[in-house]
């Protein structure tokens, strides 16, 4: 069996360096120029299920899968990005300003920490782990799956499978548009590739943000 992580193209909230957690964004015209690109890439893949965070942004990518594909939509909601609360909106400096506490956690513990009126990185990694497994109880060994989801989730769930530790989580990088590979079987799970942009073509492709 295996997994094709796939986060999201771009927003206009992404363009501009604010934290969109599951504020529900819509992709822009890159974004969109992404999710085409990345559908017509996933031809190849030999997708038999399509699953996805019920977000606008990673719905329409995966809108497009299925236009494509013609492969069914299954919304999870343990896919969904990041819980940001009050974080929602803002960019950097302003965190640093008005929340310096939490900049400063985020920054230096992020494994500790938990959104202010959000969520922390290790209930969102609960949740976004409990679809992998529950997918892994509901399909079969020959299944390829899309998961179309954000740049946290995926992050967390390759953490997990790695089994690196939380605090770890800033050492990795996802950039919009990627795809990360991984499969499940007898002898356990293997991350086959991470982070990959090659299907994008040179004039879609964007910073991790």
């Amino acid at each position: 069996m295996k997994f094709f992580l796939i986060r999201h193209g771009e927003t206009e909230w992404n363009k501009l360096g604010r934290f969109q957690g599951q504020y529900d964004t819509m992709l822009n015209q890159q974004g969109l120029a992404q999710a085409k690109a990345t559908a017509q890439a996933a031809r190849d893949w030999e997708l038999t299920a399509l699953y996805s965070s019920p977000l606008s942004r990673t719905m329409r990518v995966a809108a497009e899968f299925n236009r494509q594909l013609g492969l069914p939509i299954n919304a999870r909601d343990g896919l969904k990005e990041l819980a940001l609360g009050e974080l929602e909106g803002i960019g950097g400096e302003e965190m640093r300003a008005n929340w310096p506490a939490v900049f400063d956690g985020w920054r230096d513990h992020p494994e500790t920490l938990v959104m202010p009126g959000g969520e922390s990185l290790a209930e969102l990694q609960e949740r976004a782990w409990q679809v992998v497994l529950d997918l892994e109880q509901t399909h079969g060994a020959n299944d390829n799956l899309a998961l179309i989801s954000h740049n946290f989730a995926i992050r967390v769930i390759c953490v997990k499978l790695l089994e690196m530790p939380l605090s770890s989580f800033h050492r990795m990088s996802l950039s919009l548009g990627s795809v990360s590979v991984f499969d499940s079987g007898p002898r356990g799970r293997r991350l086959l590739s991470y982070n990959s942009t090659g299907h994008l073509p040179p004039d879609a492709l964007s910073p991790a943000g």
